[in-house]
């Protein structure tokens, strides 16, 4: 027997023409109804706590005051886990892969057809995601899978990286020696050293 339990929707979207119509076109397609409605992620995070929780939020990602990004870190902050589709004109799959991380369950254009965001819609509050094709390319990208200590490791320097290697050497070489490898002084190793600390928050070799 079919679900007909009706699903309710705050939209957030800072222009009042297009919030208004997508309002029209979201009740329109079945049993949703929009409670709540505001301008940007600031208005929604002002009045979330006097509100009853809706069962999806639809969030526009480019906004003024707050955007789409500050919103979602913000309802994280207080612990607020409503499923969040984002909706926007553009973005980059870095972009989206960041937002999924941050919590959100699905992404569509803006442009997608009434079909398609009732899918969304559907799929979100059903099985707690929706997944289209741009982010299924995006996550089998290689950076969509990198670990934490990967991206650190872009930001170590080729002498930094060849320190490294030195100090991890099964030799269990001294600074001494690992500076008279590379061929500079203690001191220098000693800056390489702390600037690594520093770069993987560490206090001891």
């Amino acid at each position: 027997m079919p679900d007909t339990k009706n699903i309710s929707i705050f939209l957030v979207d800072d222009h009042a023409v297009v919030r208004n119509g997508l309002k029209m076109l979201i009740e329109r397609m079945g049993n949703y109804t929009v409670t709540a409605e505001y301008d940007n992620g600031q208005d929604l995070i002002d009045d979330i706590d006097a509100q009853t929780l809706p069962d999806i939020i639809i969030l526009d990602l480019s906004m003024p005051v707050m955007d789409g990004k500050e919103t979602v870190e913000a309802l994280n902050e207080k612990s607020i886990k409503t499923p969040i589709l984002l909706l926007t004109l553009e973005t980059t799959e870095q972009t989206i892969i960041d937002l999924f991380r941050k919590g959100i369950r699905g992404y569509l254009p803006k442009s997608s057809k009434a079909t398609v965001l009732k899918s969304a819609i559907d799929d979100i509050v059903n099985t707690g995601y929706y997944h289209n094709e741009m982010l299924m390319k995006a996550l089998t990208t290689d950076y969509a899978v990198r670990t934490e200590q990967e991206d650190i490791l872009d930001q170590v320097t080729d002498r930094e990286r060849h320190f490294l290697e030195l100090v991890c050497a099964p030799e269990e070489l001294t600074y001494e020696q690992i500076a008279a490898q590379m061929g500079v002084s203690r001191r220098t190793v000693d800056g390489y050293r702390e600037t690594l600390f520093e770069k993987f928050n560490l206090r001891s070799k």
